[in-house]
């Protein structure tokens, strides 16, 4: 009998505190009536009553709550905070071990502007073509809201072997640029390794995202470097997007003699929380290192970047960085099924420079070769006509006469390319199935030019 009152005292009591929640008469609002924020959920609930009561369609309470959940964090207005539903949620964490259904992009806000940070090597919408700085204008019939990221990030996203269309603003070019993008699901390889023929005592390691167990996969390439007799590094982080912070730190590790500041994290001003990262273990690399940056090369990318350059461990190349120095929390709502992403904390290279928005500086300015303006104003033509596509499907071998055969078939269709730029294209076009080379010094100028810097 007692068991029977006690158990209907507790319902009697959750009755009575969702009923006041439901109704906005929960006494803990009366008593707190001087706090707005009290006030304003006094507004939440009366709109939610009135649209369960009076709207002239069934609208279910997870909709509605997923709704408000929605706005809310959208109206920080922050690209990188958003909610994650259900399908969100899973895909996000696939994404974070390297595993994705979709085009291969990183996007974020820029300028009252949509704009991909990157494309993910040996993602569908790398092979099609798509640019770090590309601005997508419109999605399918779509127009873009650049104020709604989270709408641009699920109209992108979709079925295995579905098709995207992005009309893309490529900078310089007077005309959008159409991709036709197939979805598809992707495992991606974080890190490329290998020898600089050019340069024998050299290696080359390119990262091309921070997953979870990149860091894994780095400490083998240096391992196996080491066995090969390279004293010299080259580090490519272009065009990497970042991802997973504690991966970075990791890595820096194996260059940084222990206890070396890596990073710093600071939360809200005033609110005294912040976190200093240094590295633990010795030296796994001890030769020479030139790290390769560009706008493309964000996030973890600009921690790994600025934490060897401000300990004098590595020299930087390229162009100043992308610029993104935010941290993110994934709180789960239901746990395992929905959350929401929270920008939490800013970071700090280890001198103190904050970089968000201002990037890091590369120590050697080395610009990526710039394509002629004359040739700008035909590539719009050439690509949406996909001239470079039809030819190099009937001659399908790259050499100098074939080369010299397309400058002179797009010169007969008036959209002349300079010989340089109709090759570079022609060799991409040629490859755009097959694996990425592990670099290629025809046209990798930025590459070539650094490996003088390397002693």
């Amino acid at each position: 009998m007692k068991k029977f009152l006690s158990e209907r005292k507790i319902y009697l009591t959750l009755f009575i505190f969702f009923l006041g929640f439901f109704m906005g008469t929960n006494l803990s609002f009366v008593s707190s009536a001087q706090d707005p924020s009290f006030k304003y959920l006094d507004f939440f609930h009366f709109v939610y009553q009135t649209i369960k009561l009076e709207y002239v369609e069934e609208a279910g309470p997870k909709k509605l709550f997923y709704g408000a959940i929605d706005g809310m964090v959208s109206s920080l207005e922050d690209p990188y905070s958003r909610f994650l539903d259900e399908k969100e949620y899973s895909e996000f964490f696939h994404q974070v071990t390297g595993e994705f259904v979709g085009v291969g992009i990183e996007i974020t806000t820029k300028d009252n502007q949509i704009v991909i940070i990157s494309p993910i090597d040996e993602s569908p919408a790398k092979r099609a073509g798509i640019q770090a700085g590309d601005r997508i204008v419109q999605i399918d019939d779509t127009v873009v809201r650049p104020d709604n990221i989270n709408d641009v990030i699920k109209n992108i996203k979709g079925k295995p072997e579905t098709t995207v269309q992005l009309k893309i603003k490529r900078e310089g070019y007077p005309e959008l640029l159409n991709f036709s993008i197939k979805r598809a699901p992707v495992k991606v390889s974080a890190v490329k390794y290998g020898v600089i023929k050019e340069k024998p005592k050299s290696g080359y390691l390119k990262i091309t995202n921070f997953y979870s167990d990149t860091h894994l996969d780095v400490r083998k390439a240096l391992l196996d470097l080491d066995k090969k007799g390279v004293k010299s590094l080259i580090l490519d982080l272009r065009n990497n997007p970042g991802g997973n912070l504690e991966t970075s730190i990791h890595i820096a590790d194996y260059f940084l003699p222990k206890n070396s500041v890596i990073v710093s994290t600071r939360g809200k001003e005033g609110s005294g929380v912040s976190e200093e990262y240094k590295a633990e273990h010795d030296v796994l690399f001890k030769g020479d290192i030139l790290i390769l940056v560009n706008e493309g090369s964000a996030s973890a990318s600009e921690v790994l970047s600025g934490a060897l350059q401000d300990n004098k461990r590595a020299i930087l190349a390229g162009e100043t960085t992308f610029g993104k120095a935010l941290v993110q929390r994934v709180i789960d709502i239901e746990k395992g099924k929905t959350g929401f992403a929270l920008t939490i904390r800013k970071y700090y290279t280890p001198s103190g420079k904050m970089i968000h928005k201002a990037g890091i500086k590369p120590d050697y300015l080395v610009k990526q070769d710039i394509i002629p303006e004359n040739d700008k104003k035909n590539l719009g033509r050439v690509f949406n006509d996909k001239l470079i596509e039809k030819f190099a499907q009937k001659y399908e071998k790259y050499n100098e006469e074939n080369i010299e055969l397309l400058v002179s078939f797009l010169k007969s269709k008036n959209v002349p390319l300079s010989k340089k730029v109709a090759a570079f294209y022609y060799k991409f076009e040629l490859n755009r199935d097959k694996p990425d080379a592990l670099y290629d010094l025809e046209f990798d100028n930025q590459l070539k030019d650094s490996l003088k810097y390397l002693k």
